[in-house]
């Protein structure tokens, strides 16, 4: 039987900078959500720098638009 694996890109424009009041319950809650996808059943890959998160790869000339893809 042949495995198959899901590919999931997300992009997002983010309403303000990360460092921007308006976004520091996106920021604390980061590595707790992606600690959840990490163990949960069927996860593959994240895509993900040393940080640990995909929050500072900047792929378009917006630095607001924010690129995340999972496995």
């Amino acid at each position: 039987m042949t495995t198959l694996h899901v590919a999931q890109v997300n992009i997002a424009r983010i309403k303000a900078p990360l460092d921007d009041p308006l976004m520091a319950g996106f920021v604390a809650r980061l590595d707790e959500i992606n600690a959840l996808a990490d163990r949960s059943p069927g996860f593959v890959w994240r895509l993900q720098t040393s940080e640990g998160n995909a929050t500072s790869l900047r792929p378009y000339d917006d630095d607001r638009i924010l690129v995340n893809m999972s496995v």
